[in-house]
Protein backbone atom coordinates (compact mmCIF):
# COMPACT_ATOMS: atom_id res chain seq x y z
CA UNK A 1 0.00 0.00 0.00
CA UNK A 2 2.81 2.35 0.92
CA UNK A 3 4.62 1.60 -2.35
CA UNK A 4 1.46 2.33 -4.33
CA UNK A 5 1.03 5.64 -2.52
CA UNK A 6 4.64 6.64 -3.23
CA UNK A 7 4.15 5.73 -6.89
CA UNK A 8 0.98 7.85 -7.07
CA UNK A 9 2.76 10.82 -5.51
CA UNK A 10 5.63 10.42 -7.95
CA UNK A 11 3.25 10.46 -10.93
CA UNK A 12 1.31 13.34 -9.40
CA UNK A 13 4.50 15.39 -8.99
CA UNK A 14 5.57 14.51 -12.52
CA UNK A 15 2.18 15.57 -13.87
CA UNK A 16 2.38 18.81 -11.87
CA UNK A 17 5.84 19.53 -13.24
CA UNK A 18 4.71 18.89 -16.83
CA UNK A 19 1.65 21.13 -16.42
CA UNK A 20 3.79 23.87 -14.84
CA UNK A 21 6.23 23.79 -17.76
CA UNK A 22 3.33 23.80 -20.23
CA UNK A 23 1.63 26.80 -18.59
CA UNK A 24 4.92 28.69 -18.22
CA UNK A 25 5.60 28.17 -21.93
CA UNK A 26 2.08 29.47 -22.66
CA UNK A 27 2.63 32.59 -20.56
CA UNK A 28 5.96 33.32 -22.26
CA UNK A 29 4.38 32.74 -25.68
CA UNK A 30 1.55 35.21 -25.01
CA UNK A 31 3.89 37.78 -23.46
CA UNK A 32 5.95 37.65 -26.64
CA UNK A 33 2.86 37.77 -28.82
CA UNK A 34 1.54 40.80 -26.92
CA UNK A 35 5.02 42.34 -27.10
CA UNK A 36 5.04 43.04 -23.39
CA UNK A 37 8.74 42.22 -23.08
CA UNK A 38 9.59 44.31 -26.13
CA UNK A 39 7.72 47.33 -24.77
CA UNK A 40 9.44 47.04 -21.41
CA UNK A 41 12.82 46.63 -23.08
CA UNK A 42 12.32 49.66 -25.31
CA UNK A 43 11.01 51.70 -22.36
CA UNK A 44 14.09 50.77 -20.35
CA UNK A 45 16.42 51.53 -23.26
CA UNK A 46 14.77 54.93 -23.80
CA UNK A 47 15.07 55.70 -20.10
CA UNK A 48 18.79 55.01 -20.14
CA UNK A 49 19.42 56.53 -23.56
CA UNK A 50 20.37 53.26 -25.23
CA UNK A 51 18.27 53.61 -28.41
CA UNK A 52 20.28 53.09 -31.53
CA UNK A 53 19.68 53.98 -35.14
CA UNK A 54 19.00 50.34 -35.89
CA UNK A 55 15.94 50.60 -33.63
CA UNK A 56 14.70 53.86 -35.16
CA UNK A 57 15.21 53.50 -38.90
CA UNK A 58 13.14 50.46 -39.96
CA UNK A 59 10.03 51.53 -38.11
CA UNK A 60 10.28 55.12 -39.33
CA UNK A 61 10.79 54.06 -42.93
CA UNK A 62 7.60 52.02 -42.78
CA UNK A 63 5.78 55.04 -41.38
CA UNK A 64 7.07 57.25 -44.23
CA UNK A 65 5.68 54.75 -46.73
CA UNK A 66 2.29 54.92 -45.03
CA UNK A 67 2.42 58.72 -45.25
CA UNK A 68 3.27 58.59 -48.95
CA UNK A 69 0.29 56.30 -49.44
CA UNK A 70 -1.94 58.79 -47.62
CA UNK A 71 -0.83 61.52 -50.01
CA UNK A 72 -2.00 59.47 -53.00
CA UNK A 73 -5.56 59.40 -51.71
CA UNK A 74 -8.07 61.97 -52.90
CA UNK A 75 -9.34 63.00 -49.47
CA UNK A 76 -8.27 66.16 -47.71
CA UNK A 77 -8.50 64.36 -44.37
CA UNK A 78 -5.85 61.89 -45.57
CA UNK A 79 -3.54 64.75 -46.49
CA UNK A 80 -4.04 66.32 -43.06
CA UNK A 81 -3.33 62.98 -41.41
CA UNK A 82 -0.14 62.66 -43.46
CA UNK A 83 1.07 66.04 -42.17
CA UNK A 84 0.27 65.09 -38.57
CA UNK A 85 2.04 61.76 -38.87
CA UNK A 86 5.09 63.32 -40.54
CA UNK A 87 5.62 65.65 -37.61
CA UNK A 88 4.99 62.73 -35.28
CA UNK A 89 7.82 60.75 -36.87
CA UNK A 90 10.21 63.69 -36.56
CA UNK A 91 9.18 64.29 -32.94
CA UNK A 92 9.58 60.63 -32.02
CA UNK A 93 12.96 60.41 -33.73
CA UNK A 94 14.22 63.55 -31.99
CA UNK A 95 13.07 62.19 -28.64
CA UNK A 96 14.80 58.86 -29.27
CA UNK A 97 17.98 60.67 -30.24
CA UNK A 98 17.99 62.50 -26.92
CA UNK A 99 16.48 65.87 -27.83
CA UNK A 100 14.16 66.13 -24.88
CA UNK A 101 11.16 68.38 -24.77
CA UNK A 102 7.50 67.83 -24.17
CA UNK A 103 6.52 69.62 -27.36
CA UNK A 104 7.93 69.89 -30.85
CA UNK A 105 8.72 73.57 -30.22
CA UNK A 106 10.81 72.67 -27.17
CA UNK A 107 12.68 70.07 -29.19
CA UNK A 108 13.41 72.70 -31.85
CA UNK A 109 14.79 74.96 -29.13
CA UNK A 110 17.08 72.11 -28.03
CA UNK A 111 18.23 71.72 -31.63
CA UNK A 112 18.91 75.44 -31.85
CA UNK A 113 21.11 75.20 -28.73
CA UNK A 114 23.03 72.43 -30.52
CA UNK A 115 23.76 74.77 -33.42
CA UNK A 116 21.19 73.70 -36.00
CA UNK A 117 19.99 76.48 -38.28
CA UNK A 118 16.93 77.30 -40.38
CA UNK A 119 14.59 75.83 -37.81
CA UNK A 120 12.13 78.67 -38.40
CA UNK A 121 10.89 76.73 -41.44
CA UNK A 122 9.96 73.84 -39.15
CA UNK A 123 8.31 76.24 -36.73
CA UNK A 124 6.15 77.46 -39.60
CA UNK A 125 5.24 73.89 -40.50
CA UNK A 126 4.42 73.23 -36.87
CA UNK A 127 2.03 76.20 -36.92
CA UNK A 128 0.28 74.68 -39.94
CA UNK A 129 0.01 71.42 -38.02
CA UNK A 130 -1.48 73.29 -35.07
CA UNK A 131 -4.06 74.89 -37.36
CA UNK A 132 -4.98 71.45 -38.70
CA UNK A 133 -5.51 70.19 -35.17
CA UNK A 134 -7.33 73.23 -33.77
CA UNK A 135 -9.33 74.55 -36.75
CA UNK A 136 -11.81 72.04 -38.08
CA UNK A 137 -12.50 74.25 -41.12
CA UNK A 138 -8.83 74.53 -42.10
CA UNK A 139 -8.38 73.77 -45.79
CA UNK A 140 -5.23 72.04 -47.00
CA UNK A 141 -4.36 71.45 -50.63
CA UNK A 142 -2.52 68.39 -51.87
CA UNK A 143 0.44 70.45 -53.10
CA UNK A 144 0.93 72.13 -49.73
CA UNK A 145 0.56 68.81 -47.90
CA UNK A 146 3.19 67.21 -50.16
CA UNK A 147 5.51 70.17 -49.62
CA UNK A 148 5.13 69.97 -45.83
CA UNK A 149 5.68 66.20 -45.74
CA UNK A 150 8.70 66.51 -48.05
CA UNK A 151 10.22 69.17 -45.80
CA UNK A 152 9.70 67.05 -42.70
CA UNK A 153 11.19 64.04 -44.47
CA UNK A 154 14.24 66.03 -45.63
CA UNK A 155 14.78 67.29 -42.10
CA UNK A 156 14.41 63.74 -40.75
CA UNK A 157 17.05 62.47 -43.19
CA UNK A 158 19.39 65.38 -42.42
CA UNK A 159 19.15 64.89 -38.67
CA UNK A 160 19.95 61.19 -39.06
CA UNK A 161 22.83 61.91 -41.47
CA UNK A 162 24.34 64.44 -39.06
CA UNK A 163 24.91 61.77 -36.42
Amino acid sequence: MKDKLITYFFYFRLLGLCLSVFFLAGVVYYFRKLKIFARQRSKWRRKWGKDSLSDILPQSRKQWKVIEKLLTESYQSSWKLAVLQAEGIVTKTLRQLGFLGETFTQQLQELQKQGYRNLNILEGLHQVRERIVNDKNFSLSLDIAKEIVTTYQKFWKEILNSL
